[in-house]
């Protein structure tokens, strides 16, 4: 179909027709009184439902599969990774999956289960196989949690397909559902605000030890650095590209500071992927620098979840777009590391300026350093205050309930489910 007539489709037909469809689906949910859900598992680090997952699945009134589905812009190699990965959290979860088969036709779950409510990790199409893929599914309720803390302004973050075909998108707070409503073709009307998923997971009680431990005869501060896997612009975003400068200088920084400091290198799981197709990086460099921070006695990699990981951290480096956010949970100092970071800034709402704003700020190697030294080793923290006021103002739990929760008493209002008491 040529570009303009696939914008007269979507615009003048699917967009203004999807909100019958939908209502169709909830009759047909409602009427059984029961509905069959499916979460679309991409890899562990993406996987926000899991909270979720458990209230729903011992719930009666809701019939549950979890498909593993690798995204298909990854190196082979990390599309197993990432499967593997799925695999051993699910396993210790208890939680059973529908597992993918790199050597078999995929699990056609459309024809199979005839899923209801679809939820996805991302809000893009062409990023799973067709049979998996939001594409082949605008005939169902998909729903979607977002994998990080929306920062940016823009379509990219509100105005794609997905987001105006979708029934339900899960956000965090009433900043981002203004960006919604200014950028998207449905002025949001799909939007229900019922906190950050991540914050489940922050709000545990106990948080486990991750750091490895080295030389105990002596106090080291723990630091994290984490960097965004854009290495220039893409898509007609702002690249952060820390990595390009920092990446040397973090590992002499380690060497530098062994005797104070443990570094976590925490790199977005896109990164990988993207230095193998670098021209001065390619895969046996990428990999030879990855098992560096893996081996070094007081520096570690981990490609895996981060929150216990940022609870029991000291201070991080990072130039992420969710991270800006998240951190914050811990109440901890941060600095962003970017260098062009007032054209990054005008490509932000106001909400993540604000949250950038808390953050310590280092454009080259001597404000890094200064951060350590002051900051993470010193305990000089003045904007300790204030990052307390962001928390309160934005991260508290949504009603005195879990994201979860929320989600679920929309879920149930919305599908009008019965009462389970009924």
């Amino acid at each position: 179909m040529e570009k303009g007539a696939r914008w007269f489709y979507l615009h003048g037909w699917q967009y203004r027709t999807i909100g019958g469809v939908h209502e169709r689906r909830v009759a047909e949910v409602s009427s059984r009184g029961r509905c069959r859900v499916v979460f679309i598992a991409m890899n562990r680090v993406m996987w926000r439902y899991q909270h979720l997952l458990e209230l729903i699945d011992g719930d009666d009134r809701f019939e549950v599969k979890v498909v593993l589905s690798p995204c298909l812009n990854l190196s082979v190699e990390q599309q197993h990774t990432d499967m593997e990965g799925l695999r051993k959290y699910f396993k210790e979860k208890g939680v059973e999956f529908v597992d993918y088969d790199f050597e078999a036709t995929p699990y056609d779950f459309g024809t199979d289960f005839d899923p209801d409510l679809v939820f996805y990790p991302q809000p893009y199409e062409h990023l799973l196989v067709p049979a998996h893929d939001c594409l082949s599914h605008y005939n169902r309720l998909l729903c979607y949690y977002p994998y990080a803390y929306m920062t940016g302004k823009g379509k990219f973050f509100y105005d794609f397909h997905f987001h105006n075909l979708a029934w339900r998108l899960y956000y965090s707070n009433d900043t981002i559902l203004e960006e919604a409503r200014k950028t998207a073709w449905n002025h949001g009307r799909n939007v229900r605000i019922v906190g950050y998923p991540n914050a489940d997971d922050f709000f545990k009680p106990e948080f486990r030890q991750v750091w490895k431990r080295i030389d105990e005869g002596r106090e080291r501060k723990r630091l994290i650095w984490a960097p965004h896997f854009s290495l220039g612009d893409t898509f007609g975003l702002v690249g952060h590209g820390g990595f390009i400068w920092m990446s040397f200088f973090m590992l002499d920084l380690a060497q530098r500071y062994k005797e104070h400091l443990q570094i976590a290198f925490k790199p977005h799981p896109r990164l990988l992927s993207e230095l193998y197709k670098h021209p001065d990086w390619g895969k046996e460099r990428a990999d030879a620098y990855y098992r560096q921070w893996a081996e070094m006695e007081n520096t570690q990699l981990e490609t895996g979840d981060h929150v216990d990981l940022f609870m029991t951290s000291d201070a991080m480096v990072h130039d992420s777009g969710s991270f800006v956010v998240e951190y914050m949970f811990t109440h901890k100092p941060v600095m962003y590391a970017m260098r062009n970071l007032d054209r990054y800034l005008a490509s932000q709402t106001e909400f993540s300026r604000e949250a950038i704003g808390l953050h310590y700020h280092g454009a080259n190697e001597r404000e890094v350093m200064d951060f350590i030294d002051f900051t993470v080793l010193g305990g000089e923290d003045p904007l300790a205050e204030k990052r307390e006021g962001f928390y309160n103002r934005y991260l508290k739990p949504i009603g005195g309930k879990t994201v979860a929760q929320n989600t679920l008493d929309d879920l149930v209002a919305s599908l009008r489910l019965p009462d389970r008491n009924e």
